[in-house]
């Protein structure tokens, strides 16, 4: 809804993206990867205030995994815009909390939903002295009802005003003062707040790192469950409940997910000699009937259109 009275301006930018590799193009500046969770309409907005020190975003999401982050050198706040509370990060529902990134956290993402959220992200030469106490890490800030209620409302002011007045934004002394504004409300959220570092799960995030490793190192077959749990020494039950905490997925789907999307980012580049048949047996799929279902069920297109297509910009 917020985005109805948003628009592009002088002091706002609002982006929209058509598809994920738009978006992944975005991401890069937090060395993320999103991988979708299934199909359907893409439609990503952003909208950006650039300030002295920081920039300050809303973003509406997707259903998506999100593996990897490198914010070197910055401070990141991801405050939840509306009601939608079934985020995990590494296994742990998070609800309504704040989530507090800095550095590179070892962190995957599973958003089953997707929502708006508002980023701050503050350059580390302007942080407030208890915000360089933290590690490079990741946590869970929670907030009363009514202080994260007047966190969003100094959010959605700055926005709005950023797109009905970029006159008012751009005058002399005022990006400055909105940002210490800013980092006011921040600071007062994060002494009237109650952390928690989140590590509740670290064995789950353990072990789904573990068959991240496997499975980028062999991308051509799926992985045995049987064997992967006798090499974490741990259940087979408890690997499958790990996955799942942390990804919403089994170990055999997630491993799947991850070589699709691969074989998705191989044709997307429309190589000369590239066959779907040769990029699917490179990532472990050797029954092209069932691997072009596969495909189709998850990207939403088959992959002889998405080398196709790819060839077809590239002419």
């Amino acid at each position: 809804m917020l985005f109805r009275n948003l628009h592009s301006s002088t002091s706002l930018e609002l982006v929209r993206y058509a598809d994920i590799d738009q978006f992944r193009e975005s991401e890069r500046y937090a060395g993320a990867e999103s991988i979708p969770l299934r199909t359907g309409d893409f439609a990503v907005l952003r909208a950006s205030v650039a300030l002295p020190s920081c920039s300050l975003s809303l973003v509406r999401t997707f259903p998506r995994i999100i593996r990897g982050y490198d914010f070197s050198g910055r401070l990141v706040f991801v405050v939840p815009m509306d009601d939608v509370a079934s985020t995990r990060v590494n296994g742990k529902d998070i609800g309504r909390s704040l989530l507090i990134l800095k550095g590179a956290p070892d962190c995957t993402v599973y958003e089953p939903e997707g929502r708006l959220v508002a980023i701050l992200a503050i350059r580390r030469d302007a942080l407030a002295d208890s915000w360089q106490a933290f590690d490079d890490s990741h946590v869970l800030l929670q907030l009363t009802d009514v202080d994260l209620v007047r966190l969003q409302m100094h959010l959605r002011g700055v926005l709005e005003t950023a797109a009905a007045e970029p006159g008012a934004i751009e005058a002399e002394g005022t990006p400055e003062a909105i940002e210490t504004a800013l980092f006011s409300s921040f600071d007062e959220a994060m002494c009237s707040g109650s952390i928690d570092h989140g590590h509740a799960r670290g064995r789950y995030k353990t072990i789904v790192d573990h068959i991240e490793r496997v499975v980028s190192a062999n991308q051509t077959t799926d992985i045995y469950c049987d064997t992967l749990a006798q090499e974490l020494g741990v259940s087979t039950r408890t690997m499958h409940s790990a996955v799942h905490a942390v990804c919403g997925t089994s170990p055999l789907r997630y491993s799947q997910l991850r070589r699709l999307w691969a074989v998705r980012r191989q044709l997307r580049s429309g190589a000369p000699g590239l066959t779907v048949k040769a990029s699917a047996c490179a990532h472990g799929f050797w029954h092209m009937g069932d691997f072009s279902k596969l495909y189709r069920d998850t990207i939403g297109e088959l992959p002889s259109h998405t080398l196709a297509n790819a060839r077809r910009l590239l002419a």
